[in-house]
């Protein structure tokens, strides 16, 4: 008698799946914006860093996997690709990102802090006498409001905002200061959270590009010159 059926998957099983092409570069990238969104949301100064860390070290991770790729896949590859990568050296933005990441594996965080603020008694209005300010954040001090004002006195601490430093790459003898220009385009905006943004948005571009020029040509020969879309 025939019978028919499906083939089962047995249990606990891990689903075999393709690699599509430069996907572990993506992911890379993927995790790079996961620092980003990292340092968005951070609620203190090591979460931030932890972030930024996170940034620096993915995004040079999906390049070195994304060229790796490409060099060993298409043999056109490198002389574009090679064109990227001495503008990695070149470019102010892609030049510090490296020299950060390199920082990194070091041991060393480059990103630094602003000095923090006390801002004393906003929209208090009167007299302030004898301010004292004790190292568990309370504080003592002899206020006398001005006309029939009831405003009491309050303190709020504002926290340093966070700065990219200047970089020593001491065995090149060379530095890198926070970059101010990326593309021949002037940035305005140097925070490391800026600075990131405008970064992935470069690698994401150029990523593209190459799947682009060099993706559809592969689909092209798999399917026996079939037009790709």
């Amino acid at each position: 008698m025939k019978q028919t059926g499906k083939i089962e998957l047995s249990g606990n099983s891990i689903i075999q799946n393709e690699r599509g092409l430069w996907f572990s570069a993506h992911e890379k990238l993927k995790e790079a914006g996961t620092g980003i969104e990292h340092m968005k949301v951070a609620p203190d100064r090591i979460s931030y860093e932890s972030g930024w860390i996170k940034f620096i070290d993915s995004i040079e991770e999906a390049w070195t996997s994304f060229f790796d790729e490409g060099k060993n896949q298409f043999p056109n590859f490198q002389p574009w690709a090679g064109a990227k990568d001495k503008q990695r050296k070149s470019d102010q933005l892609l030049a510090y990102l490296v020299q950060s990441r390199h920082q990194s594996q070091h041991g060393n965080v480059a990103v630094e802090w602003e000095p923090g603020k006390i801002q004393v008694a906003p929209n208090f209005y009167g007299e302030i006498n004898d301010l004292k300010i004790y190292s568990d954040g309370s504080f003592e001090v002899e206020a006398n409001p001005s006309g029939d004002s009831h405003n009491t006195v309050t303190l709020k601490h504002i926290p340093g905002d966070p700065t990219l430093p200047t970089i020593q790459n001491k065995r090149e003898k060379e530095e890198y200061l926070p970059p101010k220009e990326h593309l021949g385009k002037k940035i305005y905006d140097c925070s490391p959270l800026a600075v990131a943004n405008i970064a992935i948005d470069y690698y994401r571009a150029t990523f593209q590009e190459a799947m682009e020029k060099f993706g559809c040509a592969k689909a092209v020969t798999q399917v026996s010159k079939k037009r790709c879309m």
